[in-house]
């Protein structure tokens, strides 16, 4: 091959590779562009309805534990949320919204509850709060709820929140873009209470319709 053409193509390899880099660290931005104000942020975030954040979920309580990949996409109060892998369960699934939620998956019948902790307890026996979730995933305290303590970070948004006994810490934010504006969105949450301790690595968010 004429050295002249291999150079070249080993410049245009290195160049790809590079902007492979670049897009996969965009991707994973935990950094947000722009320090935020607190209350405008939580109105904004709280405005939108329609969601959807997927990642990785880990238990970890006295005698045992597990870990779950999670696809949680609420529109309004309508929400469904699915688990593929709990304690080698296989795909599980919560759906529904206030005062009626039903779980399927884990080899079992449909099943149906009030509320969405009484079935995920009595499938996997995690005690997680779920309710609570759909605003501590989101970065914003349970407003139904008092709040014990509540510090920002340096960019205006939630370092540490408790709230109803829990104790959540936000590791890093990921700035989300679209086609106007960048949002900052978290991508490392913890949570514990008691002997219970919950970790989310939130990978991607997508905001607005989902299907």
């Amino acid at each position: 091959m004429n050295s002249t053409i291999m150079h070249l193509m080993i410049l245009i390899a290195i160049t790809l590779s590079g902007c492979t880099q670049h897009t996969q660290q965009q991707h994973r931005q935990t950094t947000p562009i722009v320090s935020q104000d607190w209350p405008q942020h939580q109105m904004r975030i709280d405005a939108i309805k329609n969601w959807q954040a997927t990642g990785k979920l880990g238990v970890k309580a006295p005698g045992e534990g597990g870990s779950a990949t999670l696809r949680w996409g609420q529109r309004g109060a309508q929400y469904q949320i699915d688990f593929n892998g709990p304690f080698g369960q296989g795909n599980m699934s919560i759906e529904g919204g206030p005062g009626r939620v039903t779980f399927s998956g884990g080899g079992n019948p449909p099943q149906s509850a009030k509320t969405a902790e009484e079935l995920l307890q009595k499938n996997t026996g995690w005690q997680i709060p779920l309710s609570q979730l759909t605003f501590w995933l989101r970065g914003l305290p349970d407003p139904s709820m008092p709040i014990t303590n509540l510090t920002t970070n340096s960019q205006g948004l939630i370092g540490e929140l408790n709230q109803a006994g829990w104790k959540i810490v936000y590791g890093d934010y990921l700035s989300i873009t679209d086609a106007t504006s960048t949002i900052a969105m978290p991508g490392r949450i913890t949570a514990e209470f008691k002997e219970i301790r919950l970790t989310l690595l939130i990978r991607t968010w997508r905001l607005g319709d989902t299907e």
